[in-house]
């Protein structure tokens, strides 16, 4: 499992499913080597982890994603 941490959250709970729909669709059409760097992509799943009140399956979800982006 890998473990980041953000400085402040940017994701409010009632957001973050479309944000990590968003994010997920990102990154499965374009990659994390997209007009956006690895880094960029990394640290909004970091932002989106910092999240207060976060679920057991949003965090799923997103630790897939940063595997996802440390394997591009």
């Amino acid at each position: 499992m890998i473990h980041y941490h953000a400085a402040a959250p940017q994701y409010s709970i009632g957001h973050l499913d479309s944000a990590i729909e968003h994010l997920e669709q990102v990154l499965s059409l374009e990659g994390a080597n997209s007009l956006f760097s690895k880094t960029y992509w990394r640290g909004r799943v970091v932002q989106a982890l910092a999240t207060p009140g976060l679920a057991p399956c949003q965090h799923s979800r997103l630790q897939r994603l940063l595997e996802r982006i440390a394997q591009s």
